[in-house]
């Protein structure tokens, strides 16, 4: 055969050769596209498959999945907004009519505060429901944090102390003990971003997709946020347990811890509530099941409560940057709309 032959052959061989490689990468391109589609479609079903608004799609983040057992409003949509001036945030709903009573901001990323420690609390009362530990646990401390914050109350636990997992609970949500967050977190989860992945796990569970924590306590971080409309749900999802509504009843309480060489020690502490404390007044026929205060430099003073008022339950969640005088003035005029 002649070079010219030779050389047409070679030619219509790679030719052939080049075809089938672009034929082969368009099939590849088809199929993987093919199995995207049917991924995005279990991602973002259809609106015929799940309720959602397309404002509300926008609020989470793209996350399709999220808690919608109540009324929404639009993004941008606000009630009594004006009324509220010294309040950044402001929220009340009527969970038994499903109704937004008071709407200000309700979206916008917040820094939750103390706040946070609502779910500290669920993740253990889950835990205690299952029956993986019990309220008479003794936790012995086994680390030394040192949270350096202005406010911040030093610990009156070291390691080698012992004490109750009930009076951990009752520390951590009546006198907003930052240090209790830690211990039960280690106790529990073994570390503490062990115990915020359980955290963020319930978090999105429940549907509060715009929040997301990095430790128990609540104290300030740029990656620690939630919005008032989350802190909502998250409130909803404490009344469900009755450990939680048993110890917000309290506005004082006293406990025991041991020391290292087992000496006993008496520990009284005082409600962080105003309105449990009677320090502020809450209007007429309200009673106040599950309740947290906050308090930070970028959070302001916040307060998230579990109502019932004439047979309704009601939510709010609120925060001011001035301070627990003006935040309890605004959460009366707030409840005194409700009629």
């Amino acid at each position: 055969m002649s070079n010219s032959n030779t050389d047409w052959c070679q030619k219509m061989i790679n030719s052939t050769i080049k075809k089938m490689i672009a034929l082969c990468i368009l099939a590849i391109i088809f199929v993987v596209i093919t199995y995207n589609n049917s991924r995005i479609k279990d991602i973002y079903p259809s609106l015929s498959e799940i309720n959602y608004t397309v404002q509300m799609f926008e609020q989470k983040e793209d996350i399709a999945f999220f808690n919608f057992d109540h009324t929404t409003l639009a993004r941008d949509e606000e009630l009594y907004e004006d009324k509220f001036d010294d309040c950044y945030y402001a929220l009340l709903i009527n969970d038994t009519d499903k109704e937004f009573c008071v709407a200000k901001n309700i979206y916008d990323r917040m820094y939750p505060a103390s706040m946070t420690k609502v779910m500290t609390a669920i993740i253990v009362a889950e835990k205690l429901e299952a029956g993986e530990i019990s309220l008479d646990d003794m936790v012995e401390i086994k680390t030394y944090y040192d949270l350096t914050y202005e406010g911040v109350i030093a610990s009156d636990l070291f390691p080698g102390y012992k004490i109750s997992l009930k009076n951990l609970l009752s520390g951590l949500l009546i006198e907003s003990n930052n240090y209790y967050a830690l211990y039960l977190a280690e106790y529990i989860a073994g570390d503490v971003d062990s115990f915020c992945k359980l955290m963020n796990e319930k978090a999105k569970e429940i549907g509060a997709t715009n929040t997301h924590f990095v430790n128990p306590h609540g104290l300030d971080d740029p990656n620690h946020y939630s919005c008032p409309y989350d802190i909502y749900l998250i409130t909803k999802e404490a009344y469900t347990h009755d450990v939680i509504k048993q110890i917000d009843e309290f506005a004082n309480y006293t406990y025991v811890y041991y020391t290292d060489e087992g000496i006993e020690v008496d520990a009284d502490i005082e409600a962080t509530n105003y309105f449990k404390t009677g320090q502020a007044v809450l209007p007429s026929n309200y009673t106040m099941n599950v309740w947290k205060t906050g308090t930070t430099d970028a959070a302001g003073y916040c307060l998230t409560m579990y109502l019932e008022k004439d047979g309704k339950s009601y939510i709010m969640v609120a925060s001011s940057w001035e301070s627990k005088y003006t935040l309890y003035s605004a959460i009366v005029r707030m409840l005194c709309l409700i009629e």
